[in-house]
């Protein structure tokens, strides 16, 4: 486990400056911005208003599902790292397929937000339950 976590962590920061080199610094970094507002907004917007748990209680799993897809990633990368060797196209092509996954977790956290956020709030129901008058003992009688 120590090298698999060794590996991911060095595919991660290997992952970014590729990225980096290929959509500039700030294209990077506004890549990684929507990324995890996307998540934030899927797991911490839902607090905001209330009723926002129901109308999409799946936003708070948004970012568990992000790290658990992302593992299953790696774990895939560094199994066919081990197969095929060729490290500059396995590399590339996982870069694809983890921004692809970034990017559709994020929109499911917003899409969670969003679902939210326009739901209707659970409208009490209001009762129109009277006690029946023979259940209240009242010595109050009209003159």
């Amino acid at each position: 486990m120590n090298g698999f976590l060794a590996s991911m962590f060095a595919e991660m920061g290997a992952r970014r400056r590729r990225m980096r080199a290929m959509f500039g610094d700030r294209g990077q970094a506004l890549v990684e911005f929507l990324v995890l507002g996307g998540l934030l907004l899927g797991s911490l917007g839902l607090i905001v208003g209330e009723g926002m748990i129901r109308a999409a209680p799946w936003g708070i799993a948004v970012p568990f599902a992000f790290v658990i897809g992302f593992v299953a990633i790696e774990v895939r990368r560094q199994a066919e790292l081990k197969a095929n060797g060729d490290e500059a196209k396995i590399g590339s092509r996982f870069d694809w397929i983890a921004l692809l996954w970034s990017f559709g977790c994020a929109l499911l956290g917003v899409a969670a937000f969003v679902l939210a956020w326009t739901a209707q709030p659970h409208a009490a129901e209001h009762d129109d339950w009277q006690p029946p008058r023979e259940a209240v003992d009242v010595d109050i009688a009209p003159r």
